[in-house]
């Protein structure tokens, strides 16, 4: 999944340059963000990348934190909606790995690793992470629900492992891999599902 470059959240402008400006303000945004992680969302960064005068980026958004929460919320606007209730855990978490390794970046996991207790994190955590992981939660509950997963796993310990073990590939390797969700994917279902006689 590859997340659309994002268009303006403050209403559609009715100006045609104006609404070219803020496409470009915020698709620059999300380059730095990809890119560089969101410590580098700055106005001055934005300007540069986008083209686009601080002045007329300053009239949009009133500080950095601002433009990046912009973007962010763009970014989850543009996430598939939550899979129905008979839908695969194996695709969330696929499309999960996605978004935080290919669409965000590294960049923002290295954030969310060195200065977990920003306010730039908070925003990534609760904007973007979480309802992300929510839905893989309940798609693994559904699955102990229906006798597919062992009752006594701990699903956010399952949540944690299959992210920390992505994260720790691309340390080692520098990528994840076409494989990869389907090789987490069969490694935890090893450990956790029911076997059946």
């Amino acid at each position: 999944m590859v997340v659309d470059t994002p268009t303006p959240e403050r209403g559609a402008a009715t100006d045609p340059r104006t609404a070219r400006t803020d496409r470009k303000i915020l698709a620059g945004a999300l380059k730095l963000l990809r890119e560089s992680g969101p410590q580098k969302v700055t106005i001055e960064a934005v300007a540069v990348v986008s083209g686009v005068a601080k002045t007329s980026i300053y009239r949009r958004y009133s500080n950095s934190e601002e433009l990046l929460e912009a973007v962010l919320e763009q970014v989850y606007a543009t996430l598939p909606p939550a899979p129905p209730s008979s839908g695969a855990w194996e695709d969330t978490m696929r499309e999960a790995i996605e978004v935080l390794f290919e669409d965000l970046g590294k960049g923002v996991a290295l954030t969310l690793l060195q200065d977990p207790h920003s306010t730039t994190s908070e925003v990534l955590r609760r904007k973007i992470i979480r309802p992300r992981m929510e839905i893989l939660r309940c798609l693994l509950q559904r699955d102990v629900e229906l006798g597919l997963i062992r009752e006594n796993v701990d699903l956010d310990v399952v949540i944690d492992f299959m992210l920390g073990a992505s994260y720790a590939h691309v340390a080692r390797y520098g990528s994840l891999g076409q494989d990869w969700p389907a090789r987490v994917h069969a490694t935890l279902t090893n450990l956790v599902v029911v076997e059946r006689a």
